[in-house]
């Protein structure tokens, strides 16, 4: 809005009685949440949205007032002080600098300046200004005051219930907008400008008018008790909010100046970090869009310590920021690895053992823990659909290959429950030493240990033209080291199907990654996913499947 008012009242002469003592030295609205003065936050989104003028009236602690602003400037916009040396109460505060509003004014705002509001201030002036009002109250359908009396129309019919109108009552949330012709209406003898507003009312039928605003944020910070508990929400940590140089100074690091940003994802952040003493570890800073993150500290210390699994020590933890200091484990992971002539078989064969310890004493360590979904029918169908929704894109396709689809649960389902890592791909396996070390384990959950080794040997990021064979290397370790007592044919089944399962989840993320998310680095895997996806369905039987994998894999990759 172009004429967005550009003068604004702020109320700032109250005592703040009912908040002593904290207001004993300092005005209410200067009392500060999250490091600011909360008047600031109004000021804020009065500012933004075109005000380049504010006028505050001041009477408790004038000097804290002067001190707040000793520029006499907001940003780019004027503040006014207008000090009341006798306490002029709302009313007489409006009429007080009604004489310093110019031709210019047309319209006021009038905020309490101990309000926190989220109301959409260009839509309210807009109603009011539609509506033709004296004066707009901003009212809100729940609070602890609801006195205001609106009609169906708009019209404010009553306040504090002093005519005995019977329309819907409103909390009227401390914000108004009134013409400058109101505010020069108000007689500055009078003490609370609710008694205008009733004058006004009772002359002038719907020349003050209601404004409903639904927005998600208001606090009216009158007692002790509502302002700790206002303070105590602003000022908890916000995971991922730190930025990684903050971060790491929680706990006593350096972000390494030479050191590229690691990879990351998934709401979080990467960086090698190192102390005074040169020590380096992996910082990782994570917020609350995957519920996961916050589980991998308490994973990686019951898996290390319970599992004796390679996991990397938890140097520092801290949730509330969210938080990780991580062993450093080196840069090699299997698929560096796997980028030279020789396949390293060794590493791989740890990563399978590593998978196979985590099965088998997984589900004692973690016991306790609030793991993510188990796998079972509703998981299964909700990754047949990530691929339908993302790599068919609503096409129709033969309802032999949906049937195929549907039989892999069926299948897996029947199996032992272990606990499986449930991402277990080359890149979350990083090797030192020789041996496999396990990452990005936030999202271990109840399932077929099938999954695990499958997702290793069919990994789409795997594109050696050897790999067939690695993968009957990968199966028979498997299944040597899990102990398999049935047949080995039933084994290499199994294999398959939780092969082809894990497939249309792993294609699934590519495509999602890639056209809806855009990421289209992730599109260059898909190709290799769906051949993959089409060697593993056929082994299974699942010939429509492979078929339609087969096909979709040959037709153009695109980002739409």
């Amino acid at each position: 809005m172009t004429d967005f008012p550009r003068t604004a009242f702020l109320l700032g002469a109250g005592l703040g009685t009912r908040l002593l003592p904290l207001t004993e030295h300092c005005p209410k609205p200067l009392l500060r949440l999250d490091g600011e003065p909360l008047v600031l936050r109004a000021m804020r989104a009065l500012h933004q949205a075109g005000t380049r003028r504010f006028l505050i009236n001041t009477h408790h602690c004038p000097d804290a007032w002067t001190q707040a602003f000793p520029t006499g400037k907001f940003l780019d916009a004027e503040v006014q002080l207008v000090h009341e040396a006798v306490l002029l109460d709302t009313g007489g505060g409006l009429a007080n600098v009604a004489e310093l509003l110019t031709d210019a004014d047309r319209d006021l705002i009038v905020w309490n300046g101990d309000i926190l509001s989220g109301v959409d201030l260009t839509a309210a002036v807009e109603h009011h200004r539609t509506n033709g009002a004296e004066a707009t109250l901003v009212v809100r359908e729940q609070g602890p005051l609801k006195n205001v009396r609106i009609t169906d129309e708009g019209d404010v019919t009553d306040l504090r219930d002093r005519l005995g109108a019977t329309e819907p009552a409103y909390q009227y949330t401390g914000i108004c907008l009134v013409t400058r012709g109101f505010a020069l209406s108000v007689p500055k003898e009078i003490a609370s400008l609710v008694e205008h507003f009733l004058r006004r009312v009772t002359e002038r039928k719907g020349s003050i008018q209601g404004y409903l605003d639904a927005s998600k944020v208001w606090h009216d910070l009158g007692t002790l008790e509502e302002f700790e508990q206002v303070r105590a929400a602003f000022e908890r940590p916000v995971r991922g909010r730190l930025s990684v140089e903050e971060a790491a100074g929680l706990v006593g690091y350096l972000p390494l100046p030479e050191a590229a940003v690691l990879k990351g994802g998934s709401g979080r952040r990467f960086q090698r970090v190192a102390n005074l003493s040169g020590h380096t570890a992996v910082l990782c800073v994570y917020d609350d869009s995957r519920p996961e993150n916050r589980l991998y500290g308490p994973l990686a210390r019951v898996l290390r310590d319970k599992a004796e699994l390679n996991v990397p020590l938890v140097l520092a933890e801290d949730d509330p920021h969210g938080l990780l200091l991580l062993e450093d484990l080196g840069d090699d992971d299997l698929w560096s690895l796997a980028q030279a002539p020789a396949f390293p078989w060794p590493a791989f064969a740890s990563a399978v053992e590593q998978a196979a310890r985590l099965h088998r004493d997984g589900p004692a360590a973690v016991e306790g823990l609030p793991l993510m979904e188990a796998f079972g029918p509703k998981l299964y169908q909700w990754e047949r659909d990530y691929f339908r929704d993302n790599v068919i894109e609503g096409r129709r396709f033969d309802r032999g290959a949906i049937n195929e689809m549907e039989s892999l649960a069926k299948e897996l389902s029947g199996r032992p429950v272990v606990t499986i890592h449930r991402d277990f791909q080359s890149q979350n396996i990083l090797v030192r030493d020789g041996e496999a070390w396990l990452i990005d384990f936030q999202g271990l959950r109840q399932g077929c240990a099938f999954y695990d080794y499958a997702s290793l040997a069919f990994d789409p990021y795997l594109k050696r033209p050897d790999m067939d064979l690695w993968r009957i290397e990968i199966e028979e370790h498997a299944r040597e080291v899990s102990e398999w007592k049935g047949s080995s044919d039933e084994f290499t089944h199994l294999f398959h199907v939780a092969a082809t399962q894990r497939l249309l989840q792993a294609c699934g993320a590519y495509a999602f990654l890639g056209k809806k998310q855009g990421r289209p680095d992730f599109l260059a895997h898909l190709p290799q996913g769906l051949r993959n996806l089409a060697i593993a369905a056929s082994l299974t039987g699942r010939r429509k499947l492979a078929a339609l994998a087969e096909e979709l894999g040959r037709a153009p990759v695109s980002s739409r």
